[in-house]
């Protein structure tokens, strides 16, 4: 989990970001959007071989994320990761997610945000930057779960549920969520795991069963 002083600069930086932007007019900021989601579930499932995504820490340096994204989007990577859930060890910088925007740009592959998520805020957010799917911590949401599941699925955004045990896999599967992170201990929760859910898997796990491997 992450620390309380992380947690308390999210509170903070997501507080200040609704005050300068209220949610009813960053929801009409909709309409002029030009970003659509284009990642959906079954172009996620494996055919033959797993899928591969790329992971993009948001706290490098922006030359180094331009590089792996333009290697990339040359090779045969299905989407990138874009990571902001390290940016809360400090005070993040308002302008943060004008990564997630540049790099939609840079790129033709879809997006897949890991972020702290804890406000429907930040999922309205996402999808104005250019997010195309996000990645839910069942671990950190726990009972709001549920209702983040159902928000994002309702913006269009695909959710995948990163789980770490037996009771965040109950939690996934209470809030609907149809393709799963498996991010500890991976062999076993995919024998707890119900058929039909897509699964993505770190790439040093097996490939038995991983729709996706990320990298």
């Amino acid at each position: 989990m992450y620390c309380k002083v992380s947690v308390e600069y999210l509170k903070q930086s997501l507080e200040l970001r609704q005050t300068l932007r209220p949610f009813e007019m960053l929801g009409r900021s909709l309409a002029y959007n030009p970003h659509l989601p284009r990642l959906d579930l079954e172009s996620l499932r494996r055919f033959e071989k797993p899928h591969k995504i790329l992971t993009l820490n948001a706290t490098h340096d922006l030359e180094t994320l331009v590089q792996r994204v333009q290697e990339a989007q040359q090779s045969n990577y299905s989407a990138l990761l874009l990571d902001f859930s390290q940016i809360y060890q400090s005070p993040p910088s308002l302008e943060m997610l004008d990564l997630l925007g540049y790099i939609r740009r840079l790129s033709s592959k879809p997006i897949i945000q890991k972020d702290l998520f804890m406000d429907r805020y930040q999922v309205l957010e996402a999808l104005v930057y250019g997010a195309d799917a996000l990645l839910l911590e069942a671990q950190f949401l726990e009972k709001n779960l549920k209702q983040m599941v159902e928000y994002s699925t309702h913006l269009g955004l695909l959710v995948i549920v990163q789980v770490s045990s037996s009771k965040d896999l109950q939690r996934a599967v209470f809030a609907r969520a149809r393709a799963l992170f498996l991010a500890r201990d991976a062999e076993n929760l995919l024998k707890l795991t119900p058929q039909n859910f897509v699964i993505l898997k770190e790439a040093s796990a097996s490939e038995y069963g991983a729709d996706a491997l990320i990298f």
